[in-house]
C-alpha cells in the first residue's frame, strides 16, 4: 500500500503527459488510435481521483473530484496550499499543455 501511494504521484504524472500528447493529436488520430486514447485518459482520471483522495488530502478536503481541479482552484490564494499548487501547476502540469492546464 505505501509503495501504491509513493508511485502514484509517478504514474500520474505520465498518465498525464499521456493525455496531453493525446490531447493535443486527437483529431489526426485513428479511430483505433483514438479508442485507446480514450482509455489512456479514463484510467488518468481515476487515478487523479485516487491522488486527490489520498496525498491530496494534505492540501486539504475540499469539493474537488481530481487534484488538478484542487490545485487550479487553490493556486489563486495565499498561504503554503497556494505555493503547494502554483509549484505543482507551473512546474509539472502547465509546461506539457498549450495554453496550461491549471486555469
Amino acid at each position: 500500500m505505501t509503495a501504491l501511494i509513493l508511485l502514484s504521484p509517478l504514474a500520474l504524472w505520465v498518465l498525464y503527459l499521456a493525455y496531453t500528447a493525446l490531447w493535443a493529436a486527437r483529431h489526426d488520430l485513428r479511430p483505433e488510435v483514438r479508442a485507446i486514447g480514450l482509455l489512456v485518459i479514463l484510467v488518468g482520471f481515476v487515478a487523479d481521483v485516487l491522488l486527490n483522495w489520498t496525498l491530496g488530502l494534505a492540501l486539504g478536503i475540499t469539493k474537488d473530484a481530481t487534484l488538478s481541479q484542487k490545485c487550479g482552484r487553490l493556486m489563486a490564494g495565499d498561504g503554503w496550499r497556494a505555493k503547494v499548487a502554483r509549484y505543482l501547476c507551473a512546474n509539472w502540469l502547465d509546461p506539457f499543455q498549450f495554453g496550461g492546464h491549471c486555469k
